[in-house]
């Protein structure tokens, strides 16, 4: 065989092998229904799943905080909620105290009492826990937001997750409210205003000024409170709306994975229709260019 035999040989030994490898690749697609079986089916593409896989992986993240974040925050919401029904009944109970013409020593010390059980029920309410931490402590590590005697155990920072891309640390939403902000600290939170009163009326004979001075007190703590319920509220809507959000990145992201994954079946089937023609085609015009056998080479 003469030199240029030799070289016609080799090119078509290597068109013939990449007709081979063009037919297997399409014959696994077609049985795997995936269009990526190993990276050198189409390395562009591979790269492209392999950026849409870490963008998927930040956005499962992200949404995973958000939807933690909606647990802490129905709870914080529900508390505070119930923590405002308490304060109102209070309320209720002191504008019925100061109506000292139809109260005697006996009906003040039934409302002391009561003003007393209110007291525990926020107590309880303000210890609330999540997930083992007290959801009003700020970011202590302290099981209790308030000691029995209503003195705040916590700090005034506030936990939060980030929940989407951003400057800094990126979108953080807060997970709950110091209880400072939703109950008070200090001689002038709710419990103090509460149990102050309270002790004033189970003399059963309490003052107008004092149970005035309670009134006026209480209405500083509800506004408090509802200042951090609206906090809260906001931040339930925030974390809401970006749990949804990050639903349809996560839906389009993971489409567009799929779609460079998987294969078309239809268009595969045929273009394998193509190529086995065409390696046919080669193999038969590789015998007439060179019809000479491996015997008469050997000869």
């Amino acid at each position: 065989m003469s030199i240029s035999d030799l070289a016609l040989t080799q090119a078509l030994a290597t068109q013939l092998s990449s007709k081979v490898n063009d037919v297997a690749t399409l014959q696994m697609q077609i049985a795997s229904g995936q269009a990526l079986n190993q990276p050198s089916d189409n390395p562009a593409a591979v790269t492209q799943v392999l950026a849409l896989s870490s963008q998927a992986a930040q956005l499962s993240s992200y949404q995973a905080n958000a939807q933690s974040a909606s647990s802490w925050l129905g709870t914080a919401n529900n508390t505070a909620n119930s923590a405002l029904q308490v304060m109102s009944s209070a309320n209720t109970l002191l504008l019925q105290a100061s109506s000292q013409g139809s109260q005697n020593a006996t009906s003040y010390q039934a409302l002391g009492r009561q003003l007393q059980g209110m007291v525990s029920n926020l107590l309880q309410l303000a210890n609330t826990q999540y997930d083992g931490r007290a959801l009003f402590g700020g970011t202590s590590s302290n099981p209790l937001a308030y000691d029995a005697n209503g003195n705040y155990l916590g700090n005034a920072d506030t936990a939060t997750v980030v929940i989407g891309a951003g400057a800094g640390v990126g979108q953080t939403v807060p997970l709950s409210v110091p209880g400072s902000s939703l109950f008070g600290a200090g001689a002038a939170n709710v419990f103090s205003t509460l149990t102050t009163v309270a002790n004033a009326l189970l003399t059963g004979t309490p003052s107008a000024a004092q149970i005035s001075s309670a009134i006026t007190a209480l209405s500083s703590n509800v506004a408090s409170a509802e200042q951090a319920s609206v906090v809260l509220g906001n931040a339930t809507q925030a974390a809401s709306m970006a749990n949804a959000s990050l639903t349809t990145q996560l839906s389009n992201v993971q489409a567009n994975s799929a779609n460079l994954k998987s294969v078309n079946i239809a268009q595969a089937t045929s273009q394998l229709g193509l190529d086995t023609a065409s390696y046919q085609a080669a193999l038969w015009a590789a015998s007439q260019a060179i019809p000479e056998t491996l015997m008469k080479f050997i000869a």
